[in-house]
């Protein structure tokens, strides 16, 4: 149990370093009109629609809350979203064009995206792949593997940016 808590947390804390040192314009966010619990099943839904598989599905911030008073973190959830999930997913042939047009940026896959939820609005935020194969021979698969990422989402039921 521990060492999945410590690999939740890890995991985690790349997402905020990855959402720190990535601009705004670097981050794809839709918002739905549902509540977390039910905009978690559509997204995977809308996800496997186009042909990603969902590999890791984390309740991110109930497993911090859990272990909150072991880990002394101040000011946890300051927005005080009800659920914060992360959901890391993959599609073997869009890792197959980066490793073939750019080795390294197949460090880019997984991919991910995580899942703020208050009350009954669910906001989808997912960092651009292209922001890390810019100005590499990969480039074009980044901006292909964030087309079909997006239009992924915007197909779920309810989202804003159609």
């Amino acid at each position: 149990m521990m060492i999945r808590l410590y690999h939740a947390v890890c995991f985690f804390a790349l997402l905020c370093f990855c959402a720190v040192t990535a601009s705004a314009a670097d981050m794809y966010t839709e918002t739905l009109p549902v509540p977390i619990s039910k905009a978690s099943g559509e997204i995977q839904k809308a996800l496997s629609m186009h042909h990603f598989k969902v590999v890791m599905h984390i309740d991110i911030l109930k497993r911090i809350e859990a272990k909150e008073s072991v880990l002394h973190i101040q000011n946890l959830n300051p927005e005080k979203f009800q659920d914060v999930q992360a959901m890391v997913f993959c599609n073997p042939m869009l890792f197959s064009d980066l490793l073939s047009a750019h080795w390294s940026s197949a460090a880019v896959c997984p991919l991910n995206l995580t899942i703020f939820g208050k009350g009954d609005q669910t906001t989808i935020v997912y960092p651009k792949r292209v922001a890390f194969t810019h100005d590499t021979p990969a480039d074009v698969v980044g901006v292909k593997i964030d087309n079909v990422v997006i239009a992924a989402l915007k197909s779920i039921p309810g989202a804003h940016s159609k």
